[in-house]
């Protein structure tokens, strides 16, 4: 090939890279625009629940051939309070955009694929992070990058910087946290992974005995997308590597590989949830002392009563915590409660279930459990007498309750020894407590005792009880459990 040729190559390939870096730049600058639009929707969302109006403006935009630059920010009003009037704040973020269809940034870190825009971005000093900036010692708070497909997927990273703060009684200290985050603007199904070190809170205060937190490997996982009542479906998971709560009075509390699961799915209009959460070991005044763990499923709820009962309790809990302190339970409304009523009669209709699989407790000499199925169905009326609407509600029910003695006693050795009692004396006391329980259990019909452990069981469908093998109708088991009511209070 001639060498004109070849220069005539490389300036066709030069002019449509820079008519398309130019185009691209256009289509870049819209969807910053359409980005900023509908995070102010979400945002008056969440602003209409908790009385806060932030939104998001975009302060400049300068646009170049292969790259641009932008500056937002994010204002909300701070609520007139303790006698001072609301105030404005402000949140400025610096971004720089390449633009694609190769974005140089995505090049310069190994990636090909092409790309609408490559993003930059960082937190600029404004005085109500003033404190923060000072905080990291120079350090940018807030920087990641990301980088959105022309198909409108982003994918990115962002990064929290170290941080140590002190004020008075008060400090904290922050290792940083690094955040991995996807999302499909279409479907709009994101996910989002975080980790941390570690952060420790101190400070004390009036209205609490607690003086220190301290959190070591804090991870997050969350994977989620809408449902088709616009409440988000997925799994998400937070864990704890070691979680420290140390309080004035009371002993220093420890919880060690602590995990909390969340997981929600919907077929058919019917959602079903499930949770788990593990205290792999609770550890009170560095003396390990039980493990924890319980297991919550929920199936065949009615998608639009779920998200009609979910939406009245965030309203009445938002109300409650706008109180500051002066409410202490959720208060519905007379429309709310009638809400309630009719969407938990839907609810019932669908016949939901829970299970409680299990409630397990774990000691260094045994492990105690719990389970529970529990059928529910719509009763024929919801005004009827309790007893009678209850015994409708419920379709079929079994539980069953497994207490080791080893473990009954671990558990009853626990207070003695936070009150200085040596651990062998608390420990052989508690034995002797434990057998007294089994023993009386026994003799009240109330649990059987097999290997050493104390059982009993209940199952209960169509009016008819079996508790612990003796077969009753429901009425019978009821008057029998209020005259063990009434005989163990006198």
């Amino acid at each position: 090939m001639k060498k004109s040729a070849v220069v005539g190559v490389v300036v066709v390939l030069g002019a449509i890279w820079t008519g398309t870096a130019w185009y691209t730049g256009q289509k870049a600058e819209a969807f910053v625009k359409q980005s900023i639009d509908q995070a102010n929707v979400e945002l008056k969302k969440f602003g209409e629940k908790w009385g806060v109006t932030p939104v998001v403006e975009l302060v400049s935009f300068d646009r170049g051939v292969f790259s641009s630059t932008e500056r937002y920010r994010v204002k909300f009003t701070e609520p007139a309070a303790d006698g001072k009037p609301a105030q404005e704040h402000e949140i400025v973020f610096l971004e720089h955009l390449d633009h694609g269809p190769f974005p140089l940034s995505n090049l310069k870190s190994g990636s090909f694929a092409p790309a609408m825009v490559a993003s930059r971005f960082q937190l600029e000093e404004t005085p109500i992070v003033k404190e923060w900036f000072a905080a990291t010692k120079g350090a940018v708070p807030v920087s990641g990058a990301y980088s959105v497909s022309y198909a409108k997927n982003v994918s990115g990273n962002f990064a929290l910087a170290p941080a140590e703060f002190a004020k008075d009684a008060n400090s904290l200290k922050f290792s940083g946290m690094k955040g991995d985050i996807t999302y499909a603007t279409g479907s709009k199904h994101g996910t989002v992974a975080l980790a941390t070190d570690s952060l420790v809170l101190s400070g004390q205060s009036d209205d609490s005995d607690i003086v220190s937190v301290a959190m070591q490997g804090l991870t997050l996982n969350s994977d989620l997308k809408p449902a088709s009542n616009d409440m988000y479906v997925g799994s998400q998971k937070v864990g704890f590597k070691n979680w420290t709560i140390t309080s004035k009075e009371k002993p220093p509390v420890q919880l060690k590989d602590t995990v909390i699961a969340v997981d929600v799915t919907e077929a058919d209009s019917k959602m079903a949830a499930k949770m788990a959460v593990d205290f792999g070991m609770i550890n009170v005044q560095n003396k390990d002392m039980a493990g924890l763990k319980l297991a919550l499923d929920l199936k065949n709820m009615d998608s639009k009563a779920f998200k009609a009962l979910n939406d009245v309790y965030e309203a009445s809990s938002t109300r409650m915590m706008q109180n500051k302190g002066e409410q202490q339970m959720p208060e519905f409304t007379d429309e709310e409660k009638q809400i309630l009523k009719t969407n938990f009669e839907l609810m019932l209709a669908g016949n939901p279930s829970l299970s409680v699989s299990p409630l397990e407790v774990r000691t260094a000499n045994g492990t105690s459990t719990f389970n529970l199925d529990l059928d529910l169905a719509k009763p024929t009326s919801m005004d009827g007498e309790f007893a009678e609407t209850l015994q409708q509600a419920i379709r079929k029910l079994n539980a069953k309750l497994v207490l080791s003695k080893g473990n009954l006693s671990d558990l009853m050795a626990i207070e003695p020894q936070v009150r200085g009692v040596p651990a062998e004396q608390a420990l052989q006391t508690a034995k002797g407590q434990a057998e007294m329980v089994g023993t009386m259990a026994t003799a009240m019909g109330m649990a059987k005792v097999e290997n050493n452990n104390i059982v009993t069981y209940l199952n209960y469908a169509d009016g008819q009880v079996d508790f612990n093998g003796k077969k009753m109708p429901v009425e019978q088991f009821m008057m029998m459990v209020m005259n063990g009511v009434m005989g163990g209070g006198r």
